[in-house]
């Protein structure tokens, strides 16, 4: 018996089955590539209508979605400034290029720093005193670059070139060395030196070529306590007094501060506020700012609040009082930026608090730092400086440093 091992093949219904369902997939191809070169005509043609549209009118096409425009977020902590001793106050030249910085504790210096580096570059002091004479406070720039520094036991506000030369002091708040000087010789010829210190008698004066000192009688004038100093964006400088019983804010006219010298000194002042505890009133203020609307923000340093005039100088509310996270305890320095968010340092509750000026009311925003010794803590922090839209500097006198935030 044999066995036919010849291939059989396959049936017939089999191989025209196989050829069907080719036949519908080569179908459903045909059907996707014409969907695809539709489409690629579809948008070839709208490509070529926005061409022409362009061609003929060319315009920007309109945005297709706005994106927020104002957003307010925490800033964050850069590297700290050391070499410094009990920083007090602080404030930046024009060009970003140099801080200056008071201190409170060692030789009471007013030291230049490289901004960039934190190099010193130079220190400074009011000529003709010692460390136990002069105690620099609060700093402030002038349009041309001239530093003015307030002192608390010379009851006076010294004034420096950019480079720490000293230039003159305003001795009351309305006389300047220079002009009792002027005032007792008939005029102030030119070259003539002039020193002062509150703790000694008479005034002294060097006329130009001469190598001996001349003693004149101190004048008498009205006691004052300039503390905290700003110059707005108009050339106002405003001034924080703070002598016993009599505080106010006093305020100068732009002419101080555009001056080339101060000999002829004879500005028109105003001053608002007075001693005490309510509406309109202050207990030690230690700044004092103007916002874009005329408006002063006065820091009114232990009431514990902020107290807000409008541009005419009249009382109108404060805040910042009580508890809650928009409270301050103990409010030193202050700065405001060119989005009306003004930066108050507390130095009790160890920290920068932030609010905008936006609205009718001020708006509590944040708070960045807390107690301590490492990077982005304080230790009482007594001042606060901008520069530009970004950088901050907090002036963090306990831990004897200048601290470098940015948004």
């Amino acid at each position: 018996m044999t066995t036919d091992t010849t291939p059989k093949n396959e049936p017939e219904g089999g191989m025209l089955a196989n050829s069907a369902e080719e036949s519908k997939r080569e179908e459903k191809r045909r059907r996707l590539l014409l969907l695809f070169l539709l489409l690629l005509l579809f948008l070839s043609c709208f490509c070529a209508v926005l061409f022409l549209r362009y061609l003929f009118n060319p315009a920007p096409l309109p945005e297709l979605m706005s994106l927020p425009v104002d957003v307010n977020y925490s800033p964050h902590y850069l590297y700290s400034v050391y070499g410094i001793d009990q920083p007090v106050g602080a404030a930046v030249s024009q060009d970003g290029k140099r801080l200056y910085v008071a201190e409170a504790g060692g030789d009471r210096l007013i030291k230049i720093i490289e901004a960039d580096s934190g190099r010193l570059l130079k220190e400074f002091m009011p000529p003709n005193t010692g460390p136990g004479e002069r105690s620099p406070v609060y700093v402030a720039v002038d349009a041309r670059g001239r530093v003015y520094v307030t002192d608390r036991l010379q009851h006076a506000i010294f004034i420096y070139s950019g480079d720490g030369e000293y230039l003159d002091t305003i001795i009351a708040p309305d006389l300047t060395l220079s002009a009792y000087v002027s005032s007792q010789l008939g005029g102030l010829p030119q070259g003539t030196k002039y020193l002062y210190n509150i703790f000694q008698e008479g005034v002294w004066y060097q006329s130009a070529g001469a190598t001996d000192w001349t003693t004149l009688p101190a004048p008498a004038h009205e006691g004052w306590s300039p503390l905290g100093i700003s110059i707005t964006a108009d050339g106002r400088m405003l001034v924080t007094n703070v002598i016993s019983e009599k505080s106010n804010i006093i305020e100068y006219p732009a002419s101080v501060t555009s001056s080339e010298n101060w000999a002829d000194f004879s500005p028109t002042l105003t001053t608002f506020g007075s001693y005490g505890e309510g509406d309109g009133q202050f207990i030690f203020p230690n700044d004092v700012l103007v916002d874009s609307k005329g408006r002063y923000y006065a820091v009114d340093g232990n009431n514990a609040r902020i107290s807000v005039w409008d541009s005419a100088q009249q009382f109108q509310y404060y805040f910042g009082s009580g508890t809650g996270e928009g409270a301050v305890s103990l409010p030193r320095g202050a700065a405001l930026d060119s989005k009306e968010r003004l930066f108050i340092v507390d130095a009790v509750g160890q920290n920068v608090k932030v609010y905008s000026l936006g609205g009718d009311q001020p708006e509590f925003l944040y708070a960045f730092g807390d107690l301590g010794v490492d990077d982005g803590q304080f230790n009482y922090p007594n001042d606060v400086v901008l520069f530009g839209t970004n950088i901050i500097y907090v002036v963090d006198r306990e831990n004897n440093r200048i601290q470098v935030w940015s948004y």
